[in-house]
């Protein structure tokens, strides 16, 4: 527990978004409240998922509250107005992600991972309800105060250093120069700009495998990648909501020895995936949180690559990744104003990333030590006191 949470002026809190650990938000959700309750704040979970792969210590922290989620998720429909803090999970055009409308916090607080900031005028008026509007990345918090509202932190998500540290790998992929490619497959993500470079990458150097992990509880979102340039068509959906993407990868070129696809994985079993990787590579056009793939690849020690843009600025420094500079405006490129600050990485220029990792092997491993470094700071515990300290404030 922090300095500044030692006489807390709360002793529970609510939020609502999917507790799980298949995700983005779940694995946010699971942490921030096994640090509540790590700080002695009960929390209230009032969404989880059923599925859940928990750690020891997460299943003792947070036996008893996810016995009472029922109890609090029966609460959503009728309204409430709390007497302890409340974050509402908020996305584009900041609508609220779960039915928390008619419920009030006190404090009452937003927590936002947005793409773009064309908020309408009655969503505008309507933020203005929250105390604090927690945001995911230094992008978002500045879009955020551009468009009038004033009560806004950065506060970004974290990394599970006890987990996710360097290993020894096991030479599960022995002889191939393994790059590693993560996250839900949309073409937000860029990985259509990934199977493009790789494609020529591999034909330079036969022995580089291609990893991905690429499925998430929302396959139906791959069907976005259909609208590039650089690849053709999206991965069918199979019975059991896994992508097909093996046989998208070779419609599209790539030979059936050149990739691996991983089924949809917990993240407490992901750092035995990224000990094997010698790269990973995310060229995304837009993050409006600071991309949780990326920062564990980093936290592992794994060299990464990060388009400079959007959320991804809150994680470069000089010397801890690769970066791809870069970038036009998808704004521009498409006529969408929308989407003026997304970013169109070089295809070019990730193959010669890809390059300089495979060529210059003790430069990458100093750019992964610089990474591993860097995230030291950004234990999820840190970040959540963090996140907390900042609620007491207003409390």
């Amino acid at each position: 527990m922090t300095a500044s949470l030692a006489n807390q002026a709360f002793k529970q809190i609510g939020f609502c978004w999917a507790l799980g650990t298949h995700s983005g938000w779940g694995t946010y959700a699971l942490n921030f409240a096994a640090q509540c309750a790590r700080n002695g704040i009960s929390p209230a979970i009032f969404w989880s998922e059923n599925d859940l792969v928990l750690t020891e210590e997460q299943a003792a922290l947070l036996g008893k509250p996810l016995e009472e989620v029922a109890r609090w998720n029966a609460m959503l429909g009728q309204g409430a107005t709390l007497d302890f803090p409340f974050l509402h999970a908020l996305g584009d055009n900041l609508e609220f992600l779960y039915p928390t409308l008619g419920v009030k916090g006190k404090p009452d607080v937003g927590v936002i991972f947005f793409e773009t900031d064309q908020f309408s005028p009655e969503n505008l008026a309507r933020a203005q309800r929250f105390d604090l509007i927690i945001a995911g990345s230094t992008w978002n918090k500045e879009l955020l105060e551009r468009r009038g509202l004033k009560r806004v932190v950065f506060c970004p998500q974290g990394v599970d250093l006890s987990r996710f540290a360097p290993r020894p790998r096991q030479n599960a992929f022995e002889g191939r120069f393994t790059v590693f490619s993560g996250g839900k497959l949309e073409v937000r993500k860029g990985q259509d700009i990934t199977i493009a470079a790789f494609k020529r990458f591999h034909a330079r150097h036969p022995d580089a495998l291609l990893v991905t992990a690429w499925n998430s509880p929302w396959p139906q979102i791959a069907n976005s990648i259909a609208a590039s340039d650089h690849v053709v068509g999206a991965p069918t959906v199979s019975a059991t909501g896994e992508l097909e993407a093996p046989q998208w990868l070779v419609a599209n070129g790539l030979r059936e020895d050149s990739f691996v696809t991983l089924r949809m994985l917990p993240n407490v079993v992901v750092p035995d995936l990224l000990k094997e990787i010698d790269l990973a590579v995310f060229p995304n056009r837009c993050e409006g949180g600071t991309n949780l793939a990326a920062m564990e690849c980093m936290a592992m020690g794994v060299p990464v690559v990060l388009s400079r843009n959007t959320g991804h600025r809150d994680l470069i420094q000089d010397g801890n990744c690769y970066t791809l500079n870069q970038q036009k405006s998808v704004g521009e490129i498409l006529g969408r104003p929308e989407l003026a600050d997304w970013g169109e990485s070089s295809v070019d220029e990730l193959v010669d990333r890809m390059e300089q990792a495979y060529n210059y092997r003790a430069d990458a491993k100093a750019r992964g030590e610089a990474g591993r470094a860097f995230m030291q700071s950004w234990d999820w515990s840190l970040q959540i006191d963090r996140c907390l300290a900042e609620i007491q404030k207003i409390a």
